[in-house]
């Protein structure tokens, strides 16, 4: 019985060194290996952590910086099982899968991981997306300060009423545009405006990469600006949907709804598949001081157009969207990282000055509920009866 005691001691207390690393001892240094194994008990505190969705996205991350350490992460996508981190560990990297429910997952188990502290952390997700014509053109970077998770009941189109554009309208109403009736919390967040200036601010000085001449004669296909002129970095709001949609009908639709959802404070710029719910997941772990949500930034290139209006036809729309070739992966793949470097730079160079809180947030940061507990009267969208108590 007494061994049996002492074993169940002894499981306990590496159960709770491994949950608790740092009450155990230092923090360990990797054996510099191609095997990517660590210490349990190792902890790292990077200053700035790029967040990519798939493998466009993070390879020009991990071509252009010196991401020698692979750790794996239980938790990850099964084919993105690494985070990817510099010498001291000041940079790293993760990818978290295409999609909300591989977005959320990652970042749940990336914020619960025992070998980093992120709780002074800058992240910033790094990805392509959609972009209205009416907003941009293809190869442009845009900062969020709004992310709007498209939540909707939808009919059929066969079958909505005649004087409906399209199928879609808010939970809890019976009329298309109307304010939603139902609130699930995740439809809006409100990121550090005085971070997102300053990324937009060093991403300007940067010189981006225009594409190619195939991508110049499709933007000039657009008879408007800002469509048909050259890439550059933006602001621009942006639109989180699993459904990958295209269409000027979807376009219009879905810019009203954020207009609405908001109170008119957003403008939706770009369509993706992820920011919601990866700013779900760390609004979850801000509230209890894993994170900090304050230290987020939303930075998407652009490329593809969200319609095509110089086409009538449905079928010719959709040939547009599966078989003609807008060619703006090249281009938008590159400028994720000549808009993005300027800011990581700025960050590990001057870290005491972000730590210190040159760009805290003055604005309302957070969701529906409130979850960080902000001073409410400072939020310009929403109702107060969605505010968690």
């Amino acid at each position: 019985m007494k061994f049996a005691n002492l074993f169940t001691t002894l499981t306990c207390l590496s159960s709770t060194a491994l949950a608790f690393p740092t009450l155990f001892g230092r923090s360990a240094e990797p054996e510099p290996s191609n095997s990517g194994v660590i210490s349990p008990l190792a902890k790292y505190k990077p200053s700035v952590f790029i967040i990519n969705m798939f493998t466009l996205e993070q390879n020009p991350f991990l071509e252009h910086f010196d991401l020698v350490y692979n750790l794996t992460v239980p938790g990850l996508s099964p084919i993105y099982s690494e985070v990817h981190c510099n010498s001291n560990y000041t940079l790293c990297q993760v990818t978290t899968g295409e999609g909300e429910v591989n977005a959320a997952t990652t970042i749940t188990a990336l914020s619960l991981s025992t070998l980093f502290d992120l709780t002074e952390t800058f992240f910033l997700i790094a990805g392509i997306a959609g972009i209205s014509p009416k907003q941009g053109t293809i190869g442009d970077v845009t900062f969020a300060k709004f992310a709007v998770q498209i939540l909707e009941y939808e009919v059929d189109a066969r079958q909505m009423p005649s004087n409906w554009t399209t199928g879609y309208f808010s939970f809890g109403t019976d009329i298309a545009g109307e304010y939603p009736g139902n609130i699930y919390g995740t439809e809006v967040f409100e990121l550090n405006e005085k971070l997102r200036d300053r990324a937009l601010e060093l991403a300007q000085t940067a010189t981006l990469d225009v594409g190619t001449k195939g991508n110049a004669e499709f933007r000039a296909l657009y008879d408007y600006a800002p469509a048909n002129r050259t890439p550059k970095a933006i602001a621009g709001d942006t639109l989180t949907s699993d459904t990958y949609w295209f269409g000027s009908l979807l376009d219009e639709t879905f810019a009203n709804y954020t207009k609405t959802i908001t109170n008119g404070t957003a403008t939706y710029a770009t369509t993706q598949q992820e920011d919601n719910a990866t700013l779900e997941a760390f609004i979850r772990f801000a509230k209890f001081g894993y994170v900090d949500f304050s230290r987020i930034v939303v930075m998407r290139s652009c490329s593809d157009f969200t319609y095509a209006d110089y086409f009538t036809e449905r079928n010719e729309t959709t040939w547009v969207f599966t078989k003609g070739s807008q060619g703006g992966i090249s281009a938008s793949t590159k400028n994720l990282v000549l808009a993005g470097e300027p800011l990581i730079h700025d960050i590990l160079q001057n870290f005491d000055t972000y730590n210190n809180g040159a760009y805290d947030a003055e604005n309302y940061i957070g969701d529906m509920f409130n979850t960080l507990g902000k001073n409410i009267t400072t939020r310009t969208w929403g109702v107060l009866d969605t505010v968690a108590a």
